[in-house]
């Protein structure tokens, strides 16, 4: 009798850590799920502040090979997102912050009125220049520029690190980098004011002879132009 109720509590003590073990296991694998996710979600872009520079994973959007576009880069989940010549897929806040991460200084010296510009007063937007590079399997890296078509011919590109941080959160457009002087934009180009496209002075497209087919993801790197 003695001898059945020591083996009665072993048998309790085992079923215990059993389900303990069970329990931390279940534990063990959601932490390492999560790790897994945050860690995809790190991945579509990559900060080197000793390099000074990001690098951001984006889609080719066939549409912008016919239509026109102001959008250069738009992440995929902003309400802009399928506006543009490339789909990113990174977070235009988190972009905002890692050009602050990497040293460069932003403009914000642009508005929504200033959005509203005739074609003869548009403003230029300001702030550190940006340099970028796309790049994609079998392509060696090549100036953004290269990807894009102007309807006024061939031009100087001219990005700036624009800021608009809280433009960008109020309106959640998604707007990494446009093809104009852009209030909301983090980066645009200041080689065009703002109206630029509003008064169809120059339409913009992604360039066909020279991109990859629709859907197709490339590598767009940005550093601070020295």
């Amino acid at each position: 009798m003695k001898f059945r109720k020591i083996t009665a509590i072993a048998a309790a003590m085992v079923m215990i850590f059993s389900l303990a073990a069970c329990g931390s296991k279940d534990t063990d694998s959601a932490d390492q799920a999560g790790d897994e996710k945050e860690s995809a979600k790190e991945e579509t872009m990559t900060v080197d502040t000793d390099k000074k520079e990001i690098v951001m994973l984006c889609e080719v959007n066939g549409t912008y090979f016919t239509e026109p576009t102001r959008h250069g880069i738009v992440f995929k989940e902003g309400s802009n997102g399928e506006k543009a010549v490339l789909r990113g897929l990174a977070d235009e806040k988190e972009f905002y912050q890692a050009l602050l991460d990497i040293g460069a200084k932003a403009g914000d010296n642009l508005t929504d009125e200033d959005m509203k510009a005739g074609p003869d007063n548009g403003k230029s937007v300001e702030g550190d220049k940006i340099d970028i590079t796309v790049e994609w399997e079998g392509q060696d890296p090549i100036p953004f520029a290269d990807i894009i078509k102007c309807s006024e011919g061939d031009y100087d590109m001219d990005m700036r690190f624009g800021g608009n941080i809280e433009s960008a959160k109020k309106h959640n457009t998604g707007c990494v980098v446009c093809l104009d002087s852009c209030a909301t934009g983090i980066v645009s180009d200041a080689t065009w004011p703002t109206g630029t496209t509003q008064n169809e002075v120059a339409k913009f497209y992604g360039d066909d002879s020279v991109l990859p087919e629709d859907g197709t993801q490339v590598t767009v790197t940005f550093r601070i132009a020295e």
